[in-house]
C-alpha cells in the first residue's frame, strides 16, 4: 500500500489554459482546398483569403465579364463575314473543280 501511495501524486495545480488570444479579424478568413486555387488560377486572379477580399476580387471578375463579352460580340460580327468568305471560296472550288473536268473532257 505505502509504495501505491508513493506514486500517487496529487495535482498541484490545474490545467493551463492553452488558447491563445486571437486579434479580432475585421473580416472572416476563407479556407480553399487545391481545386479552388486551380479555378482562380484559371480566371488569372489570386484567391481571396478572407471575406474583405471579396468585393475586389467581385470587381475584376465583373472587369473581365465585360471583356469577354465585347470579344464575343466581335467574334459574332466577324462570323457572318466569316462565313461568307468559306462559301464563296467553297464556290469557287467547286466551280473551278467542274471547269477542270470540262476541259478535261473537251480533250478526250
Amino acid at each position: 500500500e505505502r509504495e501505491e501511495e508513493e506514486f500517487l501524486v496529487a495535482p498541484t495545480k490545474g490545467k493551463k489554459n492553452k488558447t491563445k488570444s486571437k486579434p479580432a479579424d475585421t473580416g472572416k478568413s476563407i479556407k480553399h482546398n487545391a481545386e479552388t486555387f486551380r479555378l482562380f488560377d484559371q480566371l488569372k486572379l489570386d484567391a481571396p483569403l478572407s471575406t474583405e477580399d471579396v468585393p475586389a476580387l467581385v470587381e475584376k471578375l465583373e472587369a473581365q465579364l465585360e471583356d469577354y463579352q465585347a470579344k464575343v460580340k466581335e467574334w459574332e460580327e466577324k462570323r457572318e463575314d466569316m462565313k461568307k468568305q468559306i462559301l464563296e471560296g467553297l464556290n469557287d472550288k467547286v466551280e473551278k473543280e467542274a471547269e477542270e473536268k470540262d476541259e478535261e473532257a473537251k480533250e478526250e
